[in-house]
């Protein structure tokens, strides 16, 4: 009896120990493919923006438009988790930095926004038709978008409990921007002829229409930071799953 409780005790701990293992192999290789996916937005990051301000010159005349705000902030962030993923290389193990994990989720929120808005910028009825035929505006209006939300959906170590409230985080670089580009307008710092986009017109808009505009936006903008946290969450709990299944 006690030889058959031994051998439980033995299969049981080496099941543990193949898991482990397993972990810690796969825990490795998926913060590398982050590592790496980070690095690629930082590196685009950094050459769209040093190339649309010597292609266009001036402070206000690149950093006016949505896109060129989000890489920025976007690369900053990528910046911060390459060092954070160092760190859980070096300790072995996912952690989670809550204020660096709302950012992540802001941007994959916004990047997303940003591809929707050139998409609908194609349309027939939109003036504001986008230029994506270029090294910086390939890069700030889709490479970046794609390779940010893939990096978040699948890699980011996710928080287990997010509150409705706290997905409001996933706005923070929406609401950034926003005051960043009407505190220009309305001050006149960008005069009307510079205006990146229609919809920012607000001097010369109903107050419906701009009602309507943040309501969609916004909405749109909470919607995609649940969307993406859940996916998150799913997916990393898929690979938890299938590390137990290879283990067995």
């Amino acid at each position: 009896m006690l030889q058959k409780e031994d051998d439980v005790m033995a299969a049981d701990s080496a099941f543990q120990d193949r898991i482990s293992e397993s972990m810690k192999r796969r825990h490795l290789i998926r913060k590398l493919n982050n590592l790496i996916l980070c690095a690629i937005i930082l590196i685009l990051g950094i050459a769209s923006m040093t190339y649309k301000v010597r292609y266009e010159g001036g402070f206000l005349t690149c950093f006016r438009e949505m896109s060129l705000c989000a890489t920025v902030l976007t690369s900053i962030t990528s910046a911060f988790l390459i060092f954070h993923i160092f760190y859980e290389i070096k300790i072995g193990s996912e952690t989670t930095f809550r204020p660096l994990y709302y950012w992540r989720l802001s941007s994959a929120v916004t990047e997303m926004i940003v591809m929707l808005l050139v998409l609908i910028g194609y349309l027939p009825f939109i003036a504001d038709n986008p230029v994506i035929a270029r090294f910086d505006m390939i890069n700030m209006l889709v490479i970046i978008p794609l390779v940010t939300i893939a990096t978040f959906l699948f890699h980011d170590s996710p928080i287990v409990s997010l509150s409705r409230n706290k997905l409001l985080y996933g706005l923070l670089i929406i609401t950034v921007y926003a005051v960043f580009i009407l505190t220009l307008i309305l001050t006149n710092a960008v005069p009307e002829p510079m205006i990146p986009y229609s919809i920012l017109k607000v001097r010369n808009q109903p107050f419906w229409y701009i009602l309507i505009t943040v309501v969609v936006v916004y909405g749109g903008g909470y919607l995609l930071s649940w969307l993406f946290y859940a996916l998150n969450l799913k997916l990393s709990w898929l690979w938890y799953r299938g590390v137990t299944q290879i283990s067995e």
